[in-house]
C-alpha cells in the first residue's frame, strides 16, 4: 500500500504538514487503505525501519543530492526539476546521449577557485569571480537568490567588502550557487554570465528580490533587457540550462565542505593555504575580524 499512502500525503500536504503531530491521521489513512494497524504499529517502532531511511539518505548524499525533488534519469542528475525537465532527461538517456564528464581536470598547481585565463571573469570550475586574479585572500560564498539572508548580506556588508577589499585587489570573490529555493533564477544569472553581465544580473535579483519569483522567466527576461542583453540568446540559454552543470558541481563542493544553509562563506589565504569558515550573514565587523584573524593569527598565551 505504499502508493496509495504516498499520493495521499502528497495530495493531502498542506491538511497534515501544520499539525503538531500528524502521526494519528497517518495511521487513520493508512488502515482505511487496507493497511493491517498492528502490523503497521510494530512496523512503524522497528529499528529497521529507521535504518532503511537512513540507508536512502546515505545513498542520496554520496550522489550528490542536496535538496528535493532531485531526479536521476541514468546518468543524467537535475535538482528542482518540474514535468519539462524530466521529459528531456528521458528524451537524452532514451538517445543514449550522456551529460558531460565532470570535473574537468585542472592544470597542474591550479586551484579551482583561480580566475581561468581562458575565460576571464570565471574560476576553473565556472563559477563567477571578480576581484584580483592575483590577489591573496579568496572569499568563496554559497548564496541562494532568494534567501532573505543572502539579500541582507548582499546590502549590508557586501559593499564594503567590495569597496575595501575587492576593487583594491586585496580578495577575490568567488559566488557558489547553493540554490535551495531558486534555481531557476540561478540558470537565469549564469546565462547572463555567458554574456558578461553576471554581477549586473545577481545585483538585480538582491536588489529587487521582493519583486519576482521562481520561475518567472517573463521577470528574468526583463531584467536581462535591462541590462541590455542579446534577448534571443539569453531566452534560449533559459530552455537549455548549461549552467545546471556548474549548479550540480556547486551543490557537490557544498556538501563536502558541510554546508547547510546560506549564506556560507569561506574564507582562505591563497598564499598559505589556509582558511576559515563563516557561516551566516554574520555583520561587517565579525566579516573583518575574520579577515584580520587570517591575515595576522593571534598568538596564544602560554599558560604558566
Amino acid at each position: 500500500m505504499f502508493w496509495a499512502l504516498h499520493d495521499w500525503l502528497f495530495a493531502n500536504q498542506g491538511s497534515w504538514s501544520s499539525a503538531k503531530d500528524a502521526s494519528d491521521q497517518f495511521r487513520n489513512q493508512a488502515v482505511a487503505s487496507g493497511v493491517d494497524g498492528a502490523k503497521y504499529d510494530a512496523c512503524l517502532s522497528a529499528p529497521a525501519t529507521l535504518t532503511r531511511i537512513q540507508r536512502d539518505v546515505e545513498e542520496g548524499t554520496k550522489m550528490g543530492v542536496q535538496g528535493t525533488p532531485s531526479v536521476f534519469v541514468n546518468d543524467w542528475y537535475k535538482f528542482g526539476v518540474g514535468p519539462q525537465e524530466i521529459q528531456q532527461m528521458i528524451e537524452k538517456a532514451l538517445s543514449g546521449a550522456h551529460p558531460p564528464v565532470t570535473p574537468t581536470p585542472l592544470p597542474a598547481n591550479v586551484a579551482f577557485y583561480d580566475v581561468n585565463p581562458a575565460r576571464p571573469g570565471f574560476t576553473y570550475d565556472g563559477s563567477p569571480a571578480t576581484g584580483a586574479a592575483n590577489a591573496r585572500l579568496v572569499l568563496i560564498a554559497f548564496e541562494d537568490f532568494k534567501c532573505g539572508y543572502c539579500a541582507q548580506h548582499f546590502k549590508t556588508v557586501e559593499p564594503t567588502l567590495k569597496a575595501k577589499y575587492f576593487d583594491t585587489g586585496q580578495m577575490r570573490y568567488v559566488f557558489k550557487i547553493f540554490p535551495i529555493y531558486a534555481p531557476k533564477a540561478a540558470v537565469a544569472a549564469l546565462c547572463a554570465g555567458d554574456q558578461g553581465k553576471f554581477w549586473g544580473f545577481h545585483d538585480l535579483l538582491f536588489g529587487k528580490q521582493a519583486e519576482w519569483k521562481e520561475g518567472d522567466d517573463a521577470a528574468m527576461l526583463a531584467y536581462a533587457a535591462s541590462l541590455g542583453l542579446d534577448e534571443a540568446r539569453f531566452k534560449q540559454c533559459l530552455k537549455d540550462a548549461p549552467g545546471q552543470s556548474v549548479i550540480d558541481a556547486d551543490n557537490k563542493l557544498a556538501q563536502q565542505v558541510g554546508v547547510r544553509g546560506t549564506p556560507y562563506f569561506l574564507l582562505l589565504d591563497a598564499q598559505k593555504q589556509t582558511g576559515t569558515r563563516i557561516p551566516g550573514a554574520l555583520p561587517l565587523d565579525q566579516f573583518e575580524k575574520a579577515i584580520q584573524d587570517l591575515l595576522n593569527p593571534p598568538v596564544a598565551t602560554p599558560t604558566k
